[in-house]
């Protein structure tokens, strides 16, 4: 998940840096554009005239002799020398070729012509682009090679050991092995099970413990014709206040009290 964050980051910034320059590139190219555009000489007013205004004119009778300029001097042709009078005809062999005659009209046009802005910003968007989608690639290609780090290694297979299953019978019903004084000890073959008190007869009170700190896990009434079930782990602790309106079952099989009964019975279950 981090290293796909860092792949978005990286691909937004590039974005904004591609933005960012082409905005920068149009604003250059609008300033450039602005500075050499040419001037409108119809709206620049001429500079004032250095000379003063003449202030009248006169009439001169008969032709005015003016002085013939002499006739410039015609030049000379090197007979030894070949001249190209026409664009229409072809240089001789060892000759240099003319600029116009080397490409098309098509070529110079293409070269004179101005690049249009849109076609600038298309190529840099596309620039743009293609450097996103390597780096995306980059990091989906990271990312898996991350989430499978033992893709290229020897897999080897292990079989967890065979588990055997022992089934401990319980006994039809549970009788106390010793009796000392209110306390009943019974042994239960099992590591957990459920002990259920029963108001068989009447109201009863009782109480839960569990652990080797007799830790309290419940105490309250057990109403007549109701019933209070939880089930222990290890040693445990159940004290029945009113023993003959009781009966107590584990997982379902009966719980032998011992006789005579107390007023109060602590059944002491020991796990085994």
């Amino acid at each position: 998940m981090a290293l796909a964050l860092k792949i978005a980051v990286v691909v937004v910034v590039v974005l904004v840096v591609a933005v960012a320059a082409l905005r920068i590139r149009k604003l250059r190219r609008d300033e450039i554009r602005e500075l050499s555009r040419p001037v409108e000489r119809r709206l620049m007013s001429p500079p004032p005239s250095p000379y003063a205004p003449s202030k009248g004119f006169r009439l001169l009778d008969g032709p005015l002799d003016s002085p013939r300029r002499p006739e410039p001097l015609r030049p000379r042709l090197e007979t030894d020398r070949d001249y190209v009078f026409s664009e229409s005809q072809m240089p001789g062999d060892g000759d240099v070729v003319p600029t116009h005659l080397r490409h098309s009209e098509q070529w110079a046009l293409s070269k004179s012509a101005r690049r249009q802005a849109s076609f600038t910003g298309l190529r840099v968007a596309i620039v743009a682009a293609v450097i996103v989608v390597v780096v995306g690639g980059l990091g989906l290609y990271l990312q898996h090679r991350h989430s499978n780090p033992g893709s290229s290694a020897t897999t080897t297979s292990t079989k967890p050991p065979a588990t055997t299953t022992t089934t401990v019978a319980t006994p039809a019903s549970f009788v106390a092995t010793s009796t000392s004084g209110e306390t009943a000890t019974y042994r239960v073959p099992l590591p957990n099970y459920q002990v259920t008190v029963n108001g068989a007869l009447g109201p009863t009170w009782a109480v839960y413990k569990m652990g080797p700190h007799s830790t309290l896990e419940w105490q309250n009434t057990v109403q007549q014709g109701a019933h209070e079930s939880l089930r222990m782990i290890g040693d445990s602790t159940i004290t029945i206040g009113a023993p003959k309106n009781a009966s107590v079952t584990i997982d379902g099989k009966p719980v032998v009290f011992p006789s005579p009964l107390p007023a109060t019975l602590v059944l002491s279950f020991v796990s085994s």
